[in-house]
């Protein structure tokens, strides 16, 4: 009898994930409360339900006797199997207070605070409300502890525009908590590392751009225009972090804003990065992401020596819009070598407006290095999308 899997999360950056499990003959279900999503259409048993309520995911891990619990590419599926993990023994998860301070904005400012490892100075906002941000610099960037794609994130320039802000935050968290940061000035990067017996052992660097939505990246190439100085620093400094931590086998997703020789990190996540982020990386590349992202929840190692030798050009772009349209169809006019599109509505579905949803993941390889610098920033531009209105034949 084959082995099973429950993969916790159905949507279409789920997909690779599941692919990448079901090639290795395991039987794989899938949790998830839309019934229409990719993943559930693939999986060979299905179940329909808020995976957030982790008694609940609790419960079903227990009655199906899985083999192995993987998640998905958001917060919520991480932190509900990181805690039935740490009641079930499931391989390829951190403690869940270790969890915790990844995943929660607030703590993991704390924590960043306490090793001065390069971050914004930032505090949290008191049960009350009130707030004591004097010896922050403005502008200010107030979030929800549990944001993600810039959700619920405002720029802040003066005092009294704070409590507003604070008031906007604490109505898009789930725990009614908010963050207020020091506001830093630079580029925005990722870096993607892959960690086994407490080292890096494979890592990758992207550069990335918010042109819809100010906090949502929706632009972003491979490789990475940053100097190899800056590259070095933050190898060191997520070393440190997974020392310090004692992180156990697999990804260490880091976001990090970087100005001439400093740089600021921003956010860290054990889970993996959404919108087909990987693809980007195995298109670039050729190493194949999401079977390195698994392999611990599989109860697999992470190969030493993972190399890839002169990388593709490519962008990848998250299709979408401000306000929010009726797709009918739409078109794309970027210079490329390649284009790959995947398609995330129908001709006729309601697209809403930046960061809630998107219309689809656009992969454009580039002639040249200097195209892909040009490009990438812009890639919105040169997407065309007619609504029923608009359409003529």
């Amino acid at each position: 009898m084959s082995q099973k899997a429950l993969l916790v999360g159905s949507s279409f950056s789920a997909a690779p994930i599941f692919f990448a499990i079901k090639r290795r003959g395991i039987h794989v279900s899938v949790c998830g409360n839309q019934q229409t999503d990719p993943c559930h259409q693939y999986a060979d048993a299905s179940y329909y339900f808020d995976y957030s309520d982790r008694e609940r995911l609790l419960d079903l891990v227990k009655s199906e006797n899985f083999d192995f619990l993987v998640p998905s590419c958001n917060d919520y599926s991480y932190m509900s199997c990181a805690w039935v993990a740490e009641r079930c023994g499931f391989a390829g998860f951190d403690a869940f207070d270790v969890a915790t301070i990844l995943h929660n904005k607030r703590y993991f400012r704390e924590f960043m605070g306490k090793p001065s490892l390069p971050s914004p100075g930032a505090i949290r906002v008191s049960g009350d409300g009130l707030v004591d941000a004097e010896h922050l610099r403005y502008p200010l960037l107030v979030k929800p502890v549990d944001s993600f794609s810039g959700r619920g994130m405002t720029k802040v320039h003066k005092t009294e525009d704070l409590a507003r802000a604070i008031s906007d935050a604490v109505r898009g968290s789930r725990t009614s908590e908010a963050l207020i940061e020091e506001f830093v000035e630079g580029n925005l990067h990722s870096h993607s590392a892959f960690v086994q017996d407490g080292e890096i052992v494979f890592d990758v660097f992207v550069d990335e751009f918010c042109t819809v939505y100010p906090y949502q990246v929706d632009c972003s190439n491979h490789p990475s225009f940053l100097p190899e100085s800056i590259r070095q620093q933050v190898r060191e400094s997520m070393s440190r972090l997974v020392e310090m931590l004692a992180l156990c086998d697999g990804a260490l997703h880091t976001q990090f804003i970087a100005e001439g020789e400093r740089f600021w990190i921003i956010e860290c996540m054990r889970r993996g990065p959404g919108d087909l982020y990987g693809s980007l990386i195995t298109l670039s590349t050729g190493v194949d992401y999401i079977d390195l992202l698994v392999r611990p929840y599989l109860k697999e190692s992470i190969p030493r020596g993972v190399t890839y030798e002169t990388p593709k050009y490519f962008g990848r772009h998250t299709v979408s819009r401000a306000e929010p349209l009726v797709n009918f169809t739409f078109s794309c006019s970027v210079p490329a070598r390649d284009l790959r599109i995947v398609a995330l509505k129908s001709s006729g579905e309601r697209l809403g407006a930046a960061p809630y949803d998107k219309l689809a993941i656009l992969f454009a390889e580039y002639f040249s290095r200097e195209d892909m610098r040009e490009y990438t920033p812009r890639l919105a531009s040169f997407i065309s999308i007619q609504t029923p209105e608009e359409y003529r034949p």
